[in-house]
Parts: structure tokens; C-alpha cells; sequence
């Protein structure tokens, strides 16, 4: 038996990884060893074309696992919300703290019970990501209300 929904969803994304790869095409790719702002995208969406078509030929096949019940819609929801506040207060509070913030609402979205765990490991990814990037890689992130202090 096909199923309508893969089917749907399989053409669908390969439509979107086409898009992106058309996309890509006009930023440069390069190669792997010298990669140009196209680049990642173009890989990217090679991926997601593949994966596309191994979904369309299971649900073509009638093999696709079938109808999964959605889970709990506040999740997805409560963490397009957070990217959307992180992107917002990036520049005023800063990477430190808004990376902090962000972690923590991931940790509570996985299902992290304990908020010492929480709190312990949004400090140490946010502080190690920080010094991994803008110490060591020289990458410019913004220092928001911290800026005497980092």
C-alpha cells in the first residue's frame, strides 16, 4: 500500500533541496578544500535529496513504516519560538547569555529534569562555545551587555 503522506512528503522536500541547491549555485560552492559560501548548502541539500528519495521509494514500495501519531505540538513550537528571541536579542545581551538562555530551554524541551543539569551545561556550552570560537578561531561574536567583561 503507498503512502500518500511520504509520497507527499518526499516530493516535497526534494522540490525544497533543489531550491537550495539552485541557490547555492549562485553563491560559489568551491571545492572541499577551499569551500566557498555555497558550499555547506550544496552538500546540504544533496543530503536531503537522497534522503528524499529513499523516503519516495519506500513510500512508493508500500514499505514506509507508516502513520507515526505527532508528539506534543508545544515542543517544536516552544523552540521556533526561542530561535526567533535568540536571533532578537543576540546583539543587545550577547552571545554568552543568550546562548545560555537558548540552551536551557533546549535542555527543558529534551526532557532534562534536573535544573542544576541544566543550568550546568548551558554555562559550560555557552562559555566553551564562546572560547572556542572567538578565542581560539578568531570568530567576532557579539559581547552584548557583557562588553567591559569579555
Amino acid at each position: 500500500m503507498r503512502k500518500t503522506g511520504d509520497l507527499l512528503a518526499g516530493l516535497f522536500l526534494i522540490l525544497i533541496g533543489i531550491t537550495v541547491i539552485i541557490g547555492a549555485m549562485g553563491l560559489r560552492i568551491g571545492t572541499p578544500t577551499e569551500p566557498q559560501p555555497g558550499f555547506f548548502p550544496f552538500v546540504s541539500a544533496i543530503v536531503l535529496i537522497i534522503l528524499s528519495l529513499i523516503l519516495l521509494i519506500r513510500a512508493f514500495r508500500g514499505s514506509s513504516t507508516g502513520i507515526q501519531v505527532f508528539g506534543e505540538l508545544w515542543r517544536p513550537l516552544l523552540l521556533t519560538v526561542s530561535l526567533l528571541f535568540y536571533s532578537i536579542v543576540l546583539d543587545f545581551l550577547g552571545y554568552a547569555i543568550a546562548t545560555i538562555i537558548l540552551s536551557a530551554v533546549i535542555l527543558r524541551v529534551l526532557d532534562t529534569r534536573r535544573w542544576w543539569k541544566v543550568a550546568a551545561v548551558s554555562l559550560v556550552l555557552s562559555i566553551g562555545s564562546y572560547v572556542l570560537f572567538d578565542r581560539f578561531l578568531g570568530v567576532t561574536l557579539p559581547r552584548g551587555i557583557l562588553e567591559g567583561v569579555m
